[in-house]
């Protein structure tokens, strides 16, 4: 099994067999993510690594890491432990694995009123989404994947109104649209599509992190690990016409 980051400076080849497999919603995943990650452990010997992977410990008990080009969320490792995890989204091609533990599930909260704020995990980057009532959308397409480690969730911002304050970096994927990131944690923040529609990732609000995506697009390019949600609006391209 072989994978890559979205730009492809990071490479990765699994020599092993897969140990456990899951899905994580914790705070420190969705900031990394946009949403949730989804991950195969194995051991570290088993995992051959090359380019440029920039390493953030965001506990004293583990690091996470990601490609500082294009901030593809790619690999979660404690220390001490002899095991490494790999991102799913980022496998090139089918994993042959199917994927059923949940971790660090959240609470749905009522959404609240009026601006929320939210921040990288490192804390170097803040946003301020002065509105909340649209829709969450999870994207299903390759490259989402490959950045996100799995899905990344994200509100529409079309008048352009987050506050985005702090060190961003971007990445232009092919077909023109603009990846934001931290370049500290890896951290994803806004998605600019080539026509201009910004979106933001949910994953940086602790107030909206139990929330759900309302619609999936770009199904036809979904994994192979996970199945879509029972009754979920779900549409093979970008959406209802």
């Amino acid at each position: 099994m072989k994978g890559s980051c979205h730009c492809g400076a990071v490479r990765f080849e699994v020599r092993g067999d897969v140990r456990r497999t899951s899905f994580c919603h914790c705070s420190q995943c969705r900031r990394q993510s946009g949403g949730v990650w989804a991950s195969a452990d194995i051991a570290r010997e088993a995992l051959e690594i090359e380019g440029p992977v920039r390493w953030f410990a965001a506990s004293p008990k583990a690091r996470r890491g990601f490609c500082p080009e294009c901030g593809a969320y790619l690999f979660w490792e404690a220390d001490g432990s002899g095991e490494i995890a790999f991102g799913l989204g980022a496998v090139d091609g089918p994993t042959g694995l199917t994927v059923t533990r949940h971790l660090f599930v959240t609470d749905v909260l009522p959404l609240p009123q009026g601006p929320v704020q939210g921040t990288c995990l490192c804390g170097e980057v803040s946003v301020t989404l002065e509105d909340n009532s649209g829709e969450v959308t999870a994207c299903h397409c390759v490259q989402c994947r490959k950045v996100s480690g799995h899905l990344p969730f994200s509100l529409d911002d079309p008048d352009r109104r987050a506050r985005m304050e702090g060190d961003l970096a971007t990445y232009r994927s092919p077909g023109g649209a603009v990846r934001r990131f931290c370049p500290h944690c890896g951290s994803k923040i806004a998605f600019d599509g080539a026509e201009g529609l910004r979106s933001v990732y949910i994953g940086l609000f602790d107030l909206l992190g139990g929330h759900r995506p309302d619609l999936h697009i770009f199904t036809a390019y979904k994994g192979d690990y996970y199945a879509l949600p029972a009754q979920s609006r779900a549409y093979p391209g970008a959406g209802p016409a």
